[in-house]
């Protein structure tokens, strides 16, 4: 009896799935003052507070805002162009090159992907974050390797959304499957790397006949270009989706967008300085 109670209580607590946790919620760091983003807006605000923008940016799923702070709108002059909204929420965040950032002395850029910039191959999925497709066919292991390296980990695809538009990345680069996270290591079920079960959702997405009776032979999880998910040996050779991890603060070394060009003179930093009374 007594043993049988500690197998329910050691089965109760490795079924916990990280999703009965409080929800992580994304930061917003700064990355440019005096610099504004152009990538699409999802909403705008008018907030005097940079927390209520930033909360605006969690509610709406932006992953990165356009601020502008207050002591800026004071350096607005008779003649220039009112600025009409305080607080942009973005749809996706600028990689590493900021190629749609530009100067502006009103707003200040944030972003939830700061230590470590987005590769500027990266493809952004509104709402769900920054993904980076893997045309290398390596085998699990080293897939998942790489995505670390990467400051990332294999896709997640237990969810209808992210599994259908993680599948559409598939047909644009014109790959059949690529191995994204899941994986199986006792034969009887899947997990993924935060330990979570696929109990811990009802969405299932398996190709007809997967996953495989044999699940030590056929113990990883491929998604494929179908919007449907296969089981397939950990040692086979796929392409892979990596899943960029939000991270921060900046440690400021330089300009944070080293690799994009800047075509400002000298004396054109100055002046924004000296508007903004930054020292």
């Amino acid at each position: 009896m007594i043993l049988l109670t500690l197998l329910c209580i050691i089965a109760t607590v490795s079924s916990k799935c990280s999703n009965e946790d409080p929800p992580r919620v994304p930061k917003y760091h700064l990355m440019e003052k005096c610099h504004r983003s152009n990538l699409a807006v999802i909403y705008r605000a008018n907030f005097s507070s940079l927390i209520s923008c930033q909360r605006l940016g969690i509610e709406k799923k932006g992953l990165a805002l356009n601020f502008s702070p207050p002591e800026a709108l004071k350096d607005i002059k008779k003649g220039d162009e009112p600025l009409e909204y305080t607080c942009e929420v973005l749809k996706c965040a600028e990689a590493d090159g900021g190629l749609s950032l530009v100067n502006d002395t009103r707003y200040d850029y944030y972003s939830i992907y700061a230590k470590h910039l987005p590769d500027i191959n990266s493809t952004c999925i509104p709402g769900l974050g920054m993904f980076f497709l893997l045309a290398d066919r390596l085998n699990y292991t080293s897939a998942a390797q790489e995505c670390r390296n990467r400051s990332g980990r294999l896709g997640d695809v237990m969810s209808e959304a992210r599994t259908e538009a993680l599948a559409q990345l598939l047909v644009g680069a014109g790959m059949e499957a690529a191995f994204v996270d899941g994986k199986s290591d006792n034969g009887s079920e899947f997990y993924n790397v935060n330990g979570d079960t696929l109990d811990c959702t009802t969405y299932r997405a398996w190709a007809p006949g997967h996953p495989k009776r044999s699940s030590e032979m056929y113990g990883c999880i491929a998604l494929t270009r179908s919007k449907t998910w296969i089981a397939v040996p950990c040692q086979t050779k796929l392409p892979s989706i990596c899943e960029l991890n939000p991270s921060g603060p900046y440690r400021r070394c330089g300009k944070i967008f080293a690799s994009r060009r800047i075509k400002d003179t000298a004396q054109d930093r100055n002046i924004t300085s000296t508007a903004r009374g930054d020292k």
